[in-house]
């Protein structure tokens, strides 16, 4: 007798908790369906308000998302007031609990992410992505991380050395020597390649007019000629896996035409570049012409 006592009771008590669990849920559903609505209405103070208190009921992955968005919602891009971390910070803390109550659930960290994007904190992503590279080097998803971390944050020589580093690591991959000659193309241009250059010809005679100023930012001398060279070799090692990559040659002339403006003083050598420009132009055209699609 005393034993079937002893089990209605085990059974009471599990009913009760069980009861109790379902009651929570019950309403912690209900307490966000509440800032679902206030969410659709744009009042996301209090849509994270009814979301927090539906966590404190009981956890869902789906709480942690909504909350999460809503969050986001009240970043502003580029503030650094207290609200606005404030608003980071939650929705930083809402993706990294969705991450750990459902690991499958790939939103998590592309938000996770993007959150840390939105809020400029480039640090906190380039550890992320250098933690990822040291458990596998070969994470092309984190190396591309790094570099647009890196290129975002203003950072450009940290920017080209991983975009270096990830040439060197997929040495088979064209677009990626590419990429090199590309973004030290664009750096030239920046730093003392623009147009005043392009049209200044040094030879005797040829002109009137004195050679462009330099700012003191621009790349000038054998610093731009090591810089050119430097984006040349890895255009033709795109050339090496595609031979017939129309955009790796035309950058090559380009790359040679910002060579040729450390050459001002050198006439000789300014022609030389020049010259090089031009066939990788004409290069460029023909390989255009060979590949242009037929006409129905």
């Amino acid at each position: 007798m005393n034993v079937h006592r002893e089990l209605a009771r085990r059974l009471l008590l599990s009913y009760v908790v069980m009861s109790a669990c379902g009651c929570s849920e019950f309403r912690a559903r209900q307490r966000a369906r509440e800032g679902n609505r206030d969410f659709q209405e744009g009042n996301y103070g209090a849509a994270i308000a009814a979301y927090s208190a539906a966590e404190q009921l009981h956890p869902m992955p789906v709480i942690s998302l909504n909350k999460g968005l809503a969050c986001r919602q009240l970043m502003i891009p580029g503030a650094k007031s207290r609200q606005n971390e404030q608003a980071v910070d939650c929705a930083l803390a809402s993706f990294r609990r969705l991450k750990e109550q459902s690991p499958g659930d790939q939103r998590a960290e592309q938000l996770y992410q993007q959150t840390l994007f939105d809020a400029d904190r480039f640090d906190a992503l380039a550890q992320l992505y250098m933690s990822q590279l040291r458990d596998n080097p070969n994470d092309l998803a984190a190396l591309n991380g790094l570099i647009q971390v890196y290129s975002s944050s203003a950072r450009w020589d940290e920017a080209l050395h991983w975009t270096i580093e990830r040439a060197t690591r997929r040495p088979r991959d064209a677009e990626a020597q590419y990429a090199v000659g590309v973004l030290i193309y664009t750096r030239l241009f920046e730093k003392g390649g623009g147009a005043e250059h392009s049209a200044y010809d040094p030879r005797p005679g040829a002109t009137q007019k004195p050679p462009p100023v330099a700012a003191l930012d621009d790349i000038t001398g054998a610093a731009r000629v090591t810089l050119a060279e430097q984006g040349i070799s890895f255009l033709k090692k795109a050339l090496e896996v595609r031979p017939a990559y129309v955009e790796a040659v035309i950058y090559l002339g380009l790359l040679y035409r910002q060579e040729s403006f450390a050459y001002f003083d050198q006439p000789a050598k300014w022609q030389t570049a020049i010259d090089t420009a031009e066939e990788f132009r004409k290069q460029a055209a023909t390989l255009q012409a060979q590949h242009k699609p037929a006409q129905p």
